[in-house]
C-alpha cells in the first residue's frame, strides 16, 4: 500500500522591499504585482500587475477604456486587506513604504 503524500502549497501575498518606492507583491513564488508608494501626501498607493508575469498587460495599442490601469488605494492597510495580509504587523517592507 503506497502513502499519499501532500503538499503545501504557498497561496498568501507578501509584500517585500523593492527598489526606490516601489515594492514587490508576490503569491507564493510568482511575482504578482508591483506596488507604488503615494508620490505625495494624499495621494493612493498603486497596485499593478507585474509586467514579468503578466506580459500581456500593455498599453500600446489599446483605447483608453480597455488599457490595464493602476488599482488606487488610500492607504496601506487597504492595500493588505486587499490581498488579504493581516492587518496585525508590517513587515520591514510595508514600514519602508508607509515612511
Amino acid at each position: 500500500m503506497r502513502r499519499k503524500t501532500t503538499y503545501a502549497v504557498e497561496t498568501t501575498y507578501a509584500i517585500e522591499p523593492g527598489h526606490g518606492s516601489t515594492s514587490l507583491v508576490r503569491h507564493g513564488g510568482t511575482k504578482a504585482a508591483i506596488l507604488f508608494a503615494p508620490m505625495a501626501p494624499g495621494e493612493p498607493y498603486q497596485l499593478y500587475p507585474h509586467p514579468d508575469t503578466y506580459g500581456s498587460l500593455t498599453f500600446e495599442g489599446l483605447p483608453a477604456p480597455l488599457r490595464p490601469e493602476f488599482m488606487a488605494f488610500p492607504d496601506l492597510d487597504a492595500v493588505r486587506a486587499f490581498l488579504g495580509i493581516p492587518l496585525a504587523e508590517p513587515d520591514h517592507a510595508e514600514m519602508a513604504l508607509a515612511a
